[in-house]
């Protein structure tokens, strides 16, 4: 939590595959999807750069999601299965 205060269900710490496996369906379960959104550092490290088209204007391009990488593909998932925006 942002006020340091420990709550009851909550885990504290950095993410990683274990807290994944925990919190998260398991990777081998069929139709499931993971939705990653937030800031730059927190997709990147959860399942790896959400990157963009090039243009040739120079302008912002379409928003692809380039590979699974990260605490998602460390723990087991395939691409297929998580969604970054």
């Amino acid at each position: 939590t942002l006020t340091g205060e420990q709550k009851e269900g909550y885990k504290l710490g950095r993410g990683n595959v274990d807290m994944a496996l925990e919190a998260l369906p398991h990777p081998s379960e069929e139709n499931i999807m993971i939705f990653v959104c937030g800031k730059d550092g927190f997709v990147e490290t959860w399942g790896g750069n959400v990157v963009r088209e090039k243009t040739t204007d120079g302008s912002k391009g379409k928003k692809i999601q380039g590979p699974l990488l990260g605490i998602l593909k460390d723990a087991g998932y395939d691409a297929s299965q998580v969604f970054k925006y």
